[in-house]
């Protein structure tokens, strides 16, 4: 990923530019909405069962850990109906109450909660759904011999800037840049920053051994550390320089490094590792730059917080537009191989609109093998909560 997160290494690769639209419907029912999503009954969602409710129903309760301490018009995200239903941490307080008192491992009553208190909405078009992980690679914490690349916190002069308090506009847009001289103007690029541009700006979190490694935890937008003794350490995004993301598998593509069925986390690092020279002018073409920060406290079972602030979990986390799709909203993945609810806890850089869509596999080499594995098409479906006439009063009795 919150973090607006480049979990974008395997979604991009696709030119897929469908954009999500930002009208508000009209008051009253859902309706089908210019963005791509239309409201669909549950009966409808491709394998949705009292099992498939169950194992999604944890992820989205973490959320609402969240959501319930952040002022009501917190804005999380979604463009059209997505945002005006769901856009805002108020309008899913009364639905995070319910799913607090759905008792543990009650598979009927998670099914209930579910499908009382959200309306699912379907994406339009197909959507690539890949995976991602959160690798251990070895880390410092300070520089010592066999550790001297950085990995940076965020910088000092870095300003985010949201539009929408300057002008009219839907609130979506901000921009990240620096002031010079009075005037804001674009953060350094990622060479400029290697270079040495914010080394009296930024903090060091951490030490890598190459900038391979430092590059691949950029992408991923989290990582645990190794530390010499055997100690691990989280590390979790804490902004970017604003630039545009260029995807590094598709240039290495057209560069004929790569075939474009060999794309893969694991074959990128292999071939940057043994090609320094060629390594270092991909990983300078992405702009991108990714800052990060110590995260303390995070369960071994899951991955470090995502965008939403909350620890991702492995198969129930996904990764997202949040300009097209809220953080927080729950997101029921169906292809040919899965049937799965998720919630949208981190940002795929690479996405646009519902076009793409990652999964988050977990920890360590089964996880990036898992990740590497999934990419093909599906649907996905947006839970939003329903308009307040249409809410039950009380879940009572969801296991009857």
């Amino acid at each position: 990923m919150h973090r607006s997160t480049l979990r974008g290494l395997a979604a991009p690769f696709t030119a897929i530019t469908l954009l999500a639209g930002c009208a508000l419907p009209p008051a009253g029912a859902p309706q089908a909405d210019h963005a791509g999503l239309t409201p669909v009954p549950f009966a409808t969602l491709p394998g949705w069962s009292v099992e498939a409710a169950v194992a999604g129903l944890p992820s989205f309760q973490r959320s609402c850990k969240v959501i319930a301490v952040m002022p009501v018009d917190q804005t999380l995200g979604g463009a059209g109906v997505a945002g005006a239903l769901g856009g805002k941490a108020g309008q899913w307080r009364a639905a995070c109450a319910a799913a607090e008192a759905v008792p543990p491992d009650d598979a009927a009553a998670a099914q209930h909660f579910f499908e009382a208190w959200m309306v699912p909405y379907a994406a339009s078009g197909a959507t690539r759904i890949t995976g991602y992980y959160e690798p251990v690679y070895p880390g410092s914490e300070i520089r010592e011999r066999g550790y001297d690349v950085p990995i940076y916190g965020r910088p000092r002069n870095l300003v985010n800037a949201n539009l929408s308090a300057f002008r009219d506009s839907s609130g979506k847009r901000r921009i990240v840049g620096r002031l010079r001289y009075g005037t804001m103007v674009p953060y350094y690029t990622r060479a400029q920053i290697e270079a040495g541009e914010i080394n009296r700006e930024a903090k060091v979190v951490a030490w890598v051994k190459n900038p391979v490694d430092a590059y691949m935890i950029q992408l991923q937008g989290a990582a645990r550390l190794r530390l010499p003794d055997g100690t691990l350490i989280d590390l979790g995004f804490d902004g970017t320089n604003g630039r545009t993301y260029t995807p590094i598998g598709k240039l290495m593509v057209e560069k004929g490094y790569l075939k474009p069925d060999q794309v893969s986390i694991t074959s990128i690092r292999a071939w940057l590792l043994a090609h320094p020279v060629e390594a270092r002018g991909l990983m300078d073409a992405n702009k991108n730059y990714v800052f990060f920060k110590r995260i303390r406290g995070v369960p071994d079972d899951l991955g470090t917080p995502g965008a939403l602030d909350v620890p991702l979990a492995p198969e129930g986390s996904i990764a997202v537009d949040e300009k097209a799709i809220p953080l927080g909203a729950p997101v029921y993945v169906a292809t040919k191989s899965l049937a799965r609810l998720t919630t949208a806890q981190d940002i795929d850089v690479g996405a646009h609109g519902t076009s793409a869509a990652q999964i988050f596999f977990g920890i360590g080499n089964e996880a990036a093998a898992q990740a590497s594995a999934q990419d093909g098409t599906g649907r996905i479906f947006i839970f939003l909560p329903r308009q307040p006439a249409a809410a039950p009063t009380s879940a009572k009795g969801a296991s009857s």
